[in-house]
């Protein structure tokens, strides 16, 4: 496509340190599903207080997504992203100190709103950075898996060698590494706070309904639209795989082990495609690569209770990480295309508001069809609704043009 070309570069030192916040915010949450719970039973509590313990830490992206892009869009980038990274450094390293649950459901709140806001971030960089182009969106989709791989497993080991207070250190380094990554962005490439239309100040950081309202007027842009309702369509193929994916497959006599190498593989698998989406975008029209892809995952989690043996399933999970992670890449480049330079934030805080809202309702649609029909069932009914939603979508996209990269002209 026009514009992707290899004369279209960015300075690695542009590169690198948005690479860096990617990896360490996106990742972050991978680690902390290894320590909060680990912490959690030390104080023995009721599967209820669990529950809303780890449930506590999606609420604040829910709520406030939106306002932390649009503080983004008027504070500036970088200074918002300093100001989150000293929180998700500060966080973890007050767990060990507040042995309660009521801390923990505080430490937890602020803790998914420094991390999701962060991700949020590193997404809007992409876009005032890194222009939308797929080839650089491909390669941040690269890095956010290699925290992935290494957070989980450095922490699991800390909490085995030095307890609490190290697997918390772990998770205070990423948010280090966030910090890092984010003062070493070039100064003169980032609109600065006063030629965005704010500066910092206790009103300034108040949630404004006229942002929200802004943040929901962006779906008046067709392009943006459309990649939305793909993008609820592919979170409902994600909700499947972290809520009743696992429970089908304890069900079926897959062990624990077996079941963590399929997750793995599903990583491994997009990690894989992730550097070569920029050429699938040069090579076809992104809106259908976007809805071949869907539709992929759709299907290789949709097919789960057609395989019963280990070889089918890892198939099955390759193509579906290879399809989720060329997906994002597209999702995040179009979003960032359509919204222009002045709403990348309230752009991308908009699509994890509804990733976080459609995470959460796709396991209950997942429970209520399994409670009248069946696992087996809930697995086919979900699939082909988002399919035939997805053929309608297609049939819409069918006119419609990708936007060009964004100007590098401030």
């Amino acid at each position: 496509m026009a514009g992707q070309d290899d004369s279209d570069r960015v300075p690695l030192r542009i590169q690198a340190p948005v690479y860096g916040v990617a990896t360490f915010t996106n990742s972050a949450p991978d680690v902390v599903l290894v320590v909060v719970p680990l912490w959690v039973l030390t104080l023995d509590p009721s599967p209820l207080m669990i529950g809303i313990v780890l449930g506590v830490r999606h609420m604040g992206p829910v709520l406030f997504s939106i306002h932390g892009g649009a503080l983004m869009d008027r504070l500036g980038t970088r200074n918002v992203l300093v100001a989150l990274a000293i929180l998700s450094i500060a966080v973890p390293l007050a767990f060990p100190l507040s042995p309660w649950i009521v801390a923990m459901i505080a430490l937890q709140f602020l803790g998914g709103l420094a991390d999701t806001l962060g991700w949020v971030g590193a997404q809007t960089l992409s876009g005032q950075l890194l222009y939308g182009n797929p080839l650089y969106t491909g390669r941040l989709a690269f890095c956010t898996r290699i925290g992935t791989f290494a957070g989980p497993p450095a922490a699991g080991a800390a909490w085995d060698v030095f307890g609490p207070w190290g697997a918390f250190a772990v998770l205070a380094l990423w948010g280090t590494g966030t910090l890092v990554s984010t003062l070493a962005l070039p100064r003169g490439a980032l609109p600065a706070p006063g030629e965005v239309g704010g500066r910092f100040s206790a009103g300034a950081l108040m949630p404004r309904l006229d942002d929200y309202i802004a943040a929901i007027k962006l779906f008046a842009i067709p392009v943006m639209a459309l990649v939305m309702a793909i993008t609820a369509l592919r979170q409902f193929g994600a909700g499947m795989q972290s809520s009743f994916y696992v429970v089908y497959l304890e069900g079926i006599g897959v062990s624990g082990t077996a079941i963590g190498l399929l997750i793995s593989i599903n990583g491994i698998a997009g990690a894989a495609v992730s550097l070569g989406t920029g050429r699938l975008a040069r090579a076809f029209h992104e809106f259908r690569l976007l809805i071949v892809m869907v539709a992929a995952s759709l299907v290789a989690i949709g097919v789960t209770p057609l395989l019963t043996t280990m070889a089918p399933l890892a198939t099955a999970s390759a193509i579906r990480g290879a399809a989720l992670a060329i997906s994002v890449v597209l999702i995040v480049s179009l979003i960032a295309r359509s919204v222009g330079p002045a709403n990348q934030g309230k752009g991308m805080g908009l699509r994890v508001t509804c990733n976080q809202i459609l995470s959460t309702l796709a396991p209950i649609v997942m429970g209520a069809v399994t409670e009248f029909a069946g696992i087996e069932a809930a697995f086919y009914v979900v699939s082909v609704a988002a399919l035939a939603l997805l053929g309608a979508l297609a049939f819409v996209s069918r006119r419609m043009t990708p936007p060009p990269l964004l100007s590098r002209q401030r």
